[in-house]
């Protein structure tokens, strides 16, 4: 009696585990994947983000270098006022088209403490400051 009752235990265990084993292969044997359309979609969205990232981006060094044209000016004038403000002279000698201020006229470099980064850069031997264009 009692092998009867494991028999029929173990049988039972046995389809118990024969249905766990082919409901695991039927849950990891699909071969679903994506369809073309949800590809597409996802490419298309991508595609987007990339071209607004892009247009976004595309005028962010011209704005950079208006700023530092702009700021260079400021740095510049304030010097030339300071200049002024202690010589008591009411013009500074200006030469060429160019608008190349010499030092021999002004002396303005004292009031700068270095080459700024484009828009006003120096002659050699630091004696004339040469206004480059700015965009």
């Amino acid at each position: 009696m009692k092998t009867l009752v494991k028999i029929k235990h173990l049988s039972k265990c046995s389809k118990i585990i024969e249905g766990e084993i082919i409901m695991f292969k039927k849950l990891f044997n699909k071969e679903d994947g994506f369809t073309l359309v949800e590809l597409l979609v996802t490419i298309a969205i991508l595609a987007v983000l990339f071209g607004i990232t892009t247009l976004t981006l595309s005028g962010v060094g011209a704005n950079a270098k208006n700023t530092v044209c702009l700021s260079e000016v400021a740095v510049v004038q304030s010097a030339m006022d300071i200049y002024l403000a202690a010589d008591a002279t009411n013009t500074i000698a200006v030469s060429g088209a160019a608008a190349t201020i010499s030092e021999a006229a002004t002396g303005f470099q004292q009031y700068l403490r270095g080459t700024t980064k484009g828009l006003y850069t120096w002659a050699a031997g630091g004696d004339s400051l040469l206004q480059t264009s700015c965009p």
